[in-house]
């Protein structure tokens, strides 16, 4: 199982790379989730989070893989225990996220190959996210812990580990935090807006092709 999350992960990390872009979707239902997606999918930015505290998150990220195919990547947010792991192993997602360091569930993923965007936010927890596998750690919330300084202190000592910020990331932000040597960013409220609660879709896809072609300057 080692070898298999290993090619897992460095599949993830090639694709998050191509984009520097983690979308996150969370809302009351999926009823626009599909549709949020195309737009993003449109634009360019190809890893989509949809997060398990939305009811029906499963079964709208079956439907997102099935409508985009395979070139694109959705996956399960706010990942938390074992059985949540098994539930989206089982639903066929093609990696988790989680809001913060558990070992049980870095494990569990590990059994099914599954690439994990693991949260942390201490130096500590950092270090313990990746030495336990996964493919890249989520720096959060980043923007409370002290934003783009933040990122770049915990960096320094760290070089090696792939860092996303999420939490407080506005898109004026984000070249700062790609500049600062991020990996990629997770994007939720400040890019999505309310087109998860039926918002325009036409200003979704302004804000999507903006952040993608600016993402795309550190591809």
């Amino acid at each position: 199982m080692r070898a298999t999350l290993k090619k897992h992960n460095i599949r993830f990390r090639e694709r998050l790379a191509a984009s520097r872009v983690i979308a996150v979707l969370r809302a009351d239902d999926t009823e626009y989730f599909p549709d949020v997606a195309h737009v993003l999918y449109d634009a360019g930015i190809r890893v989509i989070e949809a997060a398990l505290t939305t009811p029906g998150a499963l079964d709208a990220i079956v439907r997102m893989q099935v409508e985009l195919g395979p070139d694109t990547m959705v996956g399960a947010g706010d990942v938390r225990t074992v059985s949540e792991v098994d539930n989206c192993a089982s639903a066929g997602v093609d990696f988790l996220v989680t809001p913060t360091f558990s070992a049980e569930v870095l494990d569990r993923a590990q059994h099914y190959g599954l690439p994990v965007v693991c949260g942390a936010l201490t130096p500590t927890e950092i270090d313990a996210a990746w030495r336990r596998g996964a493919a890249v750690v989520k720096v959060f919330p980043v923007g409370p812990a002290g934003g783009v300084p933040y990122l770049h202190a915990v960096r320094a000592p760290l070089p090696e580990i792939p860092l996303v910020p999420a939490g407080g990331v506005t898109l004026p932000d984000v070249e700062a935090y790609l500049g600062a040597g991020a990996f990629a960013v997770a994007a939720g409220e400040p890019l999505i807006g309310d087109a998860v609660a039926g918002g325009k879709l036409d200003e979704l896809g302004r804000r999507a092709s903006d952040l993608a072609s600016l993402a795309g300057k550190f591809v």
